[in-house]
């Protein structure tokens, strides 16, 4: 046995474990932390992702649809194949623009255009060019025959019509008409967009009638006077002439000579007096089976009248001192203004010449 020196320290044991350094975690933790930090990449590329499709979508789009023509004339023939089937959704397709207001790009206004004249495509000729070229294609609607000319013009999706649609321009049309067209009711009234065809305005007052149906819509791009010229139905008439002659027994009622705004009157010399209790008017014939009406250009409930009435008027009057009985009959020339459609309107009177 040997004795140690207190004086020297002890060598550490060799073994063959590798050296541990301080920060050095289980590898335990490490695979706890692994999943978290792709977690973390995960969300962030969905991120990225959601950004970049959102950008995508954003991005200006090109007017793609899912008819395809090859040429201007496959374009021109598919478009006006398509009226004539009555399918608007599909007419639309071959536009190089949407238009913005569809409300009559419909297919029951289509079907009620095709029931006053079918549309028959007679030839759409080929026509060739690097860029838009101009397409004359021939058309009837029912027995009118036109040519339309199309703007058409290449695009990735296919050829396609610069224009589809025109305008019609009714003129003026009061809410009150309650005015429809090809059946379909009109909420405004100025400047409709419609496909070619045949049109035929329509209202719901029994008063009024629209003539010079129906409106033929043969080109594009153009705005169409339709040329309507409101009329008194004769109903109309009637309702105009019991509308007056309700004014006139309304002013005759007064008991005065010369009734405010009235058509009846006489005038009081100086010195005359008359007794208003006695005062009498009459209206003498029917002036109303004469009467004339024509419809107000800027507004066709409002009917212009023009007849002759006949008064008799009666009275007692003093004058100098004396009493005497006045029956006298007048013709006067007179113009009026009614509104047809407002049962409890004023007629307005004037007198003519």
């Amino acid at each position: 046995m040997t004795s140690k020196d207190p004086t020297q320290a002890e060598a550490p044991a060799v073994t063959d474990a590798p050296v541990v350094p301080d920060d050095w975690v289980p590898s335990a933790t490490r695979r706890v932390r692994r999943p978290r930090v792709l977690w973390i990449a995960a969300a962030v590329f969905v991120v990225l992702a959601l950004v970049g499709s959102f950008a995508w979508a954003l991005r200006p789009q090109p007017n793609q649809n899912g008819v395809a023509a090859s040429t201007a004339q496959q374009a021109v023939r598919g478009f006006l194949d398509a009226l004539a089937a009555d399918d608007a959704d599909q007419a639309l397709q071959y536009a190089l623009n949407r238009p913005t207001d569809t409300t009559l790009l419909t297919r029951a206004v289509l079907e009620s255009s095709h029931q006053t004249g079918a549309l028959t495509v007679v030839n759409v000729p080929e026509v060739t060019g690097a860029g838009t070229v101009q397409v004359p294609a021939e058309v009837s609607f029912g027995e009118h025959r036109a040519t339309i000319t199309f703007s058409v013009t290449p695009t990735e999706a296919g050829w396609r019509l610069g224009q589809v649609t025109s305008t019609i321009d009714p003129g003026p049309l009061p809410s009150d008409l309650i005015a429809s067209l090809n059946g379909q009711p009109l909420s405004g009234t100025s400047h409709l967009e419609v496909f070619p065809g045949l049109y035929t305005f329509s209202e719901k007052v029994p008063e009024i009638a629209l003539e010079g149906n129906p409106v033929l819509v043969a080109a594009v791009g153009e705005d169409v006077r339709a040329g309507l010229q409101p009329t008194l139905t004769s109903k109309g008439e009637k309702v105009a002439n019991a509308l007056a002659a309700r004014a006139v027994d309304e002013c005759m009622e007064q008991r005065k000579p010369e009734p405010k705004d009235c058509p009846n009157s006489v005038t009081v010399a100086q010195g005359q007096k008359i007794d208003t209790k006695t005062i009498k008017w009459n209206l003498v014939g029917n002036p109303w089976k004469n009467a004339t009406y024509t419809l107000d250009v800027t507004d066709p409930t409002q009917a212009r009248g023009a007849t002759t009435l006949t008064f008799r008027f009666r009275c007692t009057l003093t004058q100098n001192g004396e009493k005497y009985t006045v029956d006298q009959t007048n013709s006067v020339d007179m113009r009026y203004l009614l509104t047809v459609t407002d049962h409890e309107s004023a007629v307005v009177w004037q007198r003519v010449g």
